[in-house]
């Protein structure tokens, strides 16, 4: 299925429908003239696409993510670009556009599953980012880009395998340590459980872990005891208790 405006709008809707950004038109392209700049310091770095020449804008990009001929990697990195210059929402943009690269290079077959996190390089080099997205509007430097967002989707993808190895690695130790601290013949599911939602409450590990109900709570239980999980909310009336698996979700703050 092809990259088309109504995922990418639907996705954004999903994004913003609560918490940042729920007041800001989840779902919708924008209706008022909005910058991209340093608020703290009034400055304006860029001037994105008018509301009203935004939709001919934004089906031209729809279509090049789709049908252009250009290599995956290349078209990728002039689809993000051109994606941030028209900054088609309120809010949002830069978490929309990132999703996008991920998308695009599982749709054209360099990823294998839509998982590759990229904004790890992008935030710590982010001045550089800015500049190198800024040096393609005001001076058409497109060349200086690409290179740069080749370079970031290497060194990411390093720090990626990376992580993935020390998951890998992680999930054999606990495997010993789970069935040592549950002693019982539902260790492997508790800990494939664990894995797959890091963050739980309760009730969710109960009924989707594939453990009886009652075994399922004396083994969460077991494993807070033994410090495994950290309870980041007690159970209050009928709110379970929520979770966190801090030797995974440590991993992924790296």
């Amino acid at each position: 299925m092809p990259l088309g405006e109504h995922l990418i709008r639907s996705a954004h809707q999903q994004l913003l429908s609560a918490g940042r950004g729920a007041t800001k038109r989840p779902g919708s392209y924008k209706i008022e003239q909005n910058y991209i700049g340093d608020e703290r310091r009034g400055k304006i770095y860029y001037v994105p696409i008018a509301p009203e020449q935004l939709e001919p804008a934004m089906a031209a990009l729809v279509q090049f993510i789709n049908t252009s001929a250009t290599r995956p990697l290349i078209r990728t990195a002039l689809a993000h670009v051109e994606f941030e210059a028209l900054h088609p929402f309120e809010d949002g943009n830069g978490r929309i556009g990132r999703m996008l690269i991920t998308l695009m290079l599982w749709r054209l077959g360099v990823l294998s599953q839509p998982n590759f996190f990229v904004s790890g390089y992008f935030e710590t080099h982010k001045d550089e980012y800015i500049e190198r997205m800024r040096a393609v509007s005001a001076e058409e430097d497109w060349t200086g880009w690409v290179i740069f967002f080749l370079q970031a989707m290497h060194e990411q993808a390093t720090v990626n395998i990376e992580t993935a190895d020390a998951i890998f690695r992680l999930h054999v130790d606990m495997r010993e340590r789970f069935r040592e601290v549950l002693n019982s013949q539902f260790h492997d599911q508790a800990l494939d459980f664990v894995f797959a939602s890091p963050v739980f409450r309760n009730d969710r590990f109960v009924e989707r872990s594939g453990i009886p109900a009652t075994s399922a709570r004396l083994l969460s239980r077991r494993l807070v005891e033994a410090g495994l999980l950290r309870t980041l909310q007690p159970a209050a009336g009928r709110r379970a208790a929520l979770y966190a698996f801090d030797p995974l979700l440590d991993l992924l703050r790296v």
